[in-house]
């Protein structure tokens, strides 16, 4: 469980997803020790030659944990989605959808191998602080509930917590795509005009009779982030295009 921090901590432009909880996701739990590691070994997909195993699949789709979350709410649901053909289906469908995922965050993590990608261990405690800054602010938690929550999941201190942090390949990514996607977006002044006027009813109607200087920052803020996940989407497209890729499921 002590990656969920590092999950939560790592605030990112990108939602790319990492491998993170160390879950055991076998459906039959009556498998023999062979059978599953047989089953861990299992490769599938590869990535420009670099192998995906069934077994970082089964961590990041989490499907036992799905089905546990399900029968909390309604054990019947849960069942039905274990046991018939419709809801194996479903669970087939999310654990591709979680192999594109998989497949996505590993074509950023060699597109920033080759772009060379470093990172200082300043720029590294920076960015943290930063990131770490924001999760107490969102959370509403103070520094002492920060501590506790690291310690909960099992972190003898914050400079370990830290460490494992600082060695996550998910910062190097996060750096790729503000220097290859994100750098060079900016938002003019007539986008800008242009969107008030779109939202203007909506904004009259809502009860807000807010001034287009007044409601600006909102908009720049919307825009951007419309703007970075398009340029987002489009880069992965293109990487996508330029890799070999072979699912095996």
């Amino acid at each position: 469980m002590k990656k969920i921090l590092i999950s939560l901590l790592l605030i990112t432009v990108l939602m790319v997803p990492t491998v993170a909880l160390a879950q055991d996701a076998e459906m039959n739990g009556e498998q023999s020790a062979d059978q599953s590691q047989n089953q861990s070994k299992q490769v599938v997909a590869t990535v420009n030659g670099e192998e995906i195993t069934s077994q970082q699949l089964a961590q990041q789709a989490n499907v036992n944990q799905i089905l546990q979350q399900v029968s909390q709410v309604d054990q019947q649901l849960a069942q039905l989605l274990a046991s018939s053909e419709a809801g194996n289906t479903v669970l087939e469908e999310l654990q591709k959808a979680k192999l594109d995922g998989l497949i996505d965050n590993v074509l950023l993590e060699q597109a920033a191998e080759e772009a060379d990608i470093t990172l200082t261990q300043a720029e590294k405690d920076e960015i943290y602080e930063q990131q770490k800054s924001q999760i107490l602010q969102q959370n509403q938690i103070n520094e002492e509930q920060f501590l506790s929550i690291l310690e909960q999941q099992g972190y003898e201190n914050e400079e370990a917590y830290k460490k494992e942090f600082s060695n996550n390949p998910q910062i190097k990514i996060n750096q790729l795509i503000e220097q290859e996607v994100l750098a060079n977006i900016e938002i003019s002044e007539e986008e800008l005009k242009e969107a008030y006027e779109q939202n203007k009813d909506a904004l009259e109607q809502s009860g807000q009779d807010a001034s287009y200087e007044e409601i600006k920052p909102q908009l720049e803020q919307m825009l951007k982030q419309q703007q970075q996940s398009q340029a987002i989407q489009q880069y992965l497209e293109q990487l996508r295009e330029d890799a070999e890729i072979e699912k095996n499921i």
